[in-house]
């Protein structure tokens, strides 16, 4: 057991070290396999102990079975959750066209795009070059270290690339995934209207389900690329969300 959390630890803070390489030290998330290495390591030399072995092992029933079940079902948790997020990562949309694009917004630095809001709109772009009917919503608001908003910004990516700007809506107020769907919903008229949410693939399956829960009708996802690098990190993260959602009621 002891070999195994130690391989756990070492794999962790290794990864650390990659995304603090990869994305700088202000990276999304990262602390999170810092501190998920250190409390492994610990583990490690715990267990690496005979008289902390021999300890565990002597627990009475009614401290152990609560321990272990409650393990199970957080990994068990864990599991079903990323089985959801990889699913809808990877289905493809239907062939008949949506009415709208939804693009979700991401990071802006400055006025500058950022990689994950790039594949997102460059996914965007690709659907539309395709379904000339369809319309776009760009949705997110303008936060810290950005000079315009994230809408505004995508607005301009989508015209640079050639996209009509009468099919461009703008959402510039939304500060988080549900806000962007709540203030792009109402952006639609028809009720009936179909939507494909364009987002990073980790994200498709949060999305849906937060516009399923706020009464979109005719919703499906369209996975965008991510990161390879950062998408373990990306997964686990996201997995939290959608318990910080279910928790809150947004799914």
């Amino acid at each position: 057991m002891n070999i195994l959390f130690g391989i756990i630890a070492l794999v962790s803070i290794v990864y650390y070290g990659v995304i603090v390489s990869y994305a700088g030290l202000q990276a999304s998330f990262s602390l999170f396999w810092l501190a998920f290495g250190i409390f492994m390591a610990v583990l490690a030399v715990l267990f690496s102990l005979r008289r902390f072995r021999a300890g565990f092992r002597g627990l009475p029933p009614w401290i152990k079975v609560p321990i272990l079940t409650t393990v199970s079902m957080v990994l068990l948790c864990f599991a079903v959750v990323e089985c959801m997020i990889l699913f809808y990562m990877l289905v493809k949309p239907e062939e008949k066209p949506v009415d709208y694009l939804v693009v979700l917004g991401a990071q802006v630095r400055g006025d500058r795009i950022t990689k994950s809001l790039r594949y997102r709109l460059d996914a965007a772009y690709d659907y539309l070059e395709e379904n000339p009917d369809t319309k776009v919503i760009v949705t997110g608001g303008q936060g810290p270290g950005e000079n315009i908003s994230e809408a505004a910004a995508m607005r301009g990516y989508l015209l640079d690339k050639g996209i009509e700007r009468d099919r461009i809506i703008m959402e510039r107020n939304a500060t988080s995934t549900e806000e962007n769907l709540t203030f792009s919903r109402a952006l639609i008229a028809d009720e009936e209207a179909s939507v494909g949410i364009v987002t990073n693939g980790f994200h498709v399956f949060r999305s849906v389900k937060i516009a399923e829960k706020q009464g979109m009708r005719n919703v499906t996802g369209i996975a965008a690329k991510s990161d390879p690098i950062l998408l373990p990190n990306y997964m686990v993260r996201e997995f939290f969300a959608v318990l910080k959602d279910k928790f809150v009621g947004n799914i």
